[in-house]
């Protein structure tokens, strides 16, 4: 086969094999914990790397470990990783039913390999559940809600290696005569049997990739987000917004910001805790964020001060906005065991070319204390 001896490729296989689990079982205790699935697919690779070793004791070991199982193994570590891609992609469980599956594989190989001992049948058994078992793998990852390139690969040599089996399974259904191992030397034979461990290192590969960015873009979130409220940190705004003033002024668009204060919250952490009022800058966060729009952004300033941007928008809708999370937040007393709490809010529109960024900000700070000398709880505009 291909100037290689079988059972020598078959411990390159196992190696490989090796190398993806352990590789997956270390990096397990370095990423949080809320990444989840990288043992899954260790143990995966570890089964196919035990079925692996199983195929060389042939003729040296009965039956039953050195052909009956290893064929069971080999598509149990499939179901491993696809196990472990629910896992990683927050899906609901399905694998009951290819576990059904492989048990019902396991009476037909059971069937074929004990009592009539049928090489053509248990290739047949075994090509056809792996061809479902990959299919079902990629279908997995189809099912991601985002899907970037480490997806599409991972992917795509699923389903390359489901074409692999498929045409395996149809190869043998289609042969004339009498199959054997010794007379088993077709070309997708040999296809089938030396793409394996490439596909599985290449599988590997991908899930290590969807994994890395994964953890690269909650290091990302952590990095710009607040770990309080989730609203964006004050560098993160300011860089947001500086980038926003730029992108209105080059295609004559308006831009509006609302620099909101709570109303005496001094008071709430004196009174009833820095608990508590940790818990009213989380409950107004949420309150205010599902009032906004996609495209507008809202972020943390400092302490109980927060600072809304809103792309695309005059003064009016601004003004409409910022009344909505007002009376929103005022009202919000009669849902929730929170301490009652209220509002200030400044509105300032980008109105000259000239305006940088700090008058902007200014013009907005200027208004939220007008509202504050007023009697709170009011908005008010530069």
């Amino acid at each position: 086969m291909l100037g290689i001896d079988a059972n020598s490729f078959i411990i390159i296989s196992a190696a490989f094999g090796l190398l993806c689990a352990f590789l997956f079982f270390s990096i397990r205790v370095g990423f949080p914990k809320t990444i989840t699935g990288l043992a899954q697919w260790g143990w995966g690779c570890l089964l196919m790397v035990v079925g692996a070793v199983g195929f060389t004791t042939r003729d040296h070991v009965p039956v039953l470990f050195s052909s009956y199982l290893p064929n069971l193994l080999i598509p149990a570590g499939v179901i491993f990783m696809h196990y472990s891609l629910g896992l990683f992609g927050k899906l609901a469980s399905s694998g009951r039913l290819l576990v059904a599956l492989l048990c019902v594989a396991a009476l037909a190989l059971a069937w074929v390999t004990f009592i009539v001992d049928d090489y053509r049948g248990r290739v047949l058994v075994v090509s056809s559940l792996l061809t479902v078992l990959f299919a079902a793998c990629c279908k997995r990852i189809l099912g991601y809600r985002v899907k970037r390139f480490p997806e599409w690969f991972t992917c795509a040599i699923y389903a390359a290696t489901a074409c692999v089996m498929a045409t395996r399974f149809i190869a043998v259904l289609l042969y004339d005569g009498t199959l054997t191992l010794q007379n088993d030397t077709s070309a997708i034979h040999d296809v089938y049997f030396t793409s394996f461990p490439f596909s599985l290192v290449a599988m590997s590969l991908g899930f290590l990739m969807m994994a890395n960015r994964e953890l690269q873009s909650r290091l990302e979130s952590q990095a710009l987000h607040d770990p309080m409220s989730g609203a964006y940190r004050r560098d993160a705004l300011l860089e947001m917004m500086q980038r926003e003033m730029a992108a209105s002024r080059r295609h004559g668009k308006q831009m509006a910001i609302l620099m909101m204060d709570l109303d005496n919250f001094k008071a709430i952490n004196d009174t009833l805790g820095h608990l508590v009022g940790d818990q009213v800058i989380v409950d107004f966060a949420a309150q205010a964020t599902r009032l906004l729009r996609t495209q507008d952004i809202i972020g943390r300033f400092g302490g109980e001060e927060f600072v809304v941007l809103l792309p695309h928008t005059g003064l009016d809708a601004a003004l409409a906005t910022a009344e909505r999370i007002r009376s929103r937040v005022a009202e919000a007393k009669e849902t929730t065991d929170l301490p009652a709490y209220t509002v200030s809010i400044g509105v300032a529109c980008l109105e000259r070319a000239d305006t940088d960024t700090l008058s902007l900000l200014d013009a907005a700070d200027k208004a939220l204390y007008a509202a504050k000398r007023a009697g709170k709880n009011r908005v008010v505009a530069a």
